[in-house]
């Protein structure tokens, strides 16, 4: 059975991975969308 020492523990460890996962998401969403921008920059310039 957990103890309380143990269960803050495991709640730090989750805590800690899914801090790290969001910023991992929220960089790939923010570079895709950077990347997106530029693509569409680019067409309308040839465009012109």
């Amino acid at each position: 059975m957990f103890y309380a020492f143990e269960l803050q523990l495991a709640g730090i460890i989750l805590l800690t991975a899914m801090v790290a996962g969001g910023i991992s998401l929220w960089l790939k969403r923010r570079r895709d969308k950077l990347n997106q921008l530029k693509e569409e920059a680019k067409k309308e310039e040839q465009n012109l």
